[in-house]
């Protein structure tokens, strides 16, 4: 596939669909956040439009990958548009960066051909506490403190409070459940995270055993809370390279070879906002 070309095609959509509806949102006199909503629901609208041309004008071609590309192409204008309507500070491109990184490598698994893959609902926490208790009532059968024992196990998660379970990707491959956790990059500061991690680790254990925890982080990153989650052998933890490796040997979708051939924000994105990102020392967020 020459993705340089079909790049360009795409990029040359986009453009064609968003410099008029750019120039009205910039002349309303409106927040800048209510601008950069109304860009974002543009940019959106023509991805739409483009996943409903792409698979018939090139239907010889890979679909997975062929949406991977989008998702990336996608990526691109967003950044690039809102940037024009409301230029990024940045806080605000860190968040958006972590966002659109998730989403291209959740498209693995929008499109995988695999016929033993789907997505699976997270479970309820209610549920996973009940399993638990469950457990422990049969393991204490017959035993005269079994009362005080329930009860002092459900004080526990009263203190424990409510675990969201909702996770980045979810899904079943071979009979097996899988759990990810996406991360744009995780630092030095990421305590909060880290104790959500494993505290959602462990429940998924309870609810499931033989389920696989795959915390998967765009960086290559190495530092004490990442060290943190990979010895508590709940999470299997992949960074960087490895990170795209594990995506394409859980979906076979090609993220490796998008990645590879088609990914280059520094001649995709224009001149002048390249610029701004350097200048701003936001750029290097872009190192997908």
């Amino acid at each position: 596939m020459n993705y340089t070309q079909l790049k360009q095609d795409i990029f040359a959509y986009f453009h064609s669909n968003l410099t008029v509806i750019t120039r009205n949102i910039q002349a309303q006199n409106i927040p800048h956040g209510g601008k950069s909503t109304l860009i974002n629901q543009a940019v959106e609208s023509v991805k739409n439009d483009l996943g409903n041309i792409l698979p018939i004008q090139y239907s010889h071609l890979d679909r997975s990958k062929l949406f991977m590309l989008l998702q990336y192409c996608y990526s691109v204008m967003s950044f690039e548009y809102r940037n024009v309507v409301w230029p990024y500070e940045y806080m605000a491109f860190s968040r958006r960066n972590g966002e659109l990184w998730e989403r291209f490598c959740k498209a693995a698994w929008d499109h995988s051909l695999l016929p033993n893959l789907y997505r699976i609902s997270a479970p309820s926490f209610h549920e996973v506490r009940n399993s638990f208790r469950d457990r422990i009532i049969n393991y204490t059968q017959g035993n005269q403190y079994q009362h005080h024992i329930v009860n002092d196990v459900d004080s526990v998660f009263e203190l424990v409070g409510e675990i969201n379970m909702i996770e980045d990707e979810m899904f079943n491959l071979n009979g097996r459940n899988h759990i990810i956790d996406f991360k744009s990059g995780f630092g030095s500061n990421e305590k909060g995270n880290t104790l959500r991690l494993i505290a959602v680790g462990r429940a998924y254990k309870h609810w499931d055993p033989n389920v696989n925890l795959l915390f998967l982080v765009r960086q290559n990153e190495n530092n004490n809370y990442l060290e943190t989650i990979r010895r508590s052998n709940l999470w299997e933890v992949h960074c960087g390279d490895a990170a795209y490796r594990k995506i394409d040997e859980l979906t076979n979708a090609g993220i490796c070879e998008i990645r590879r051939e088609a990914i280059d924000f520094r001649n995709d994105l224009s001149p002048n906002f390249w610029n701004y990102l350097v200048n701003n020392n936001l750029a290097h967020y872009l190192d997908w």
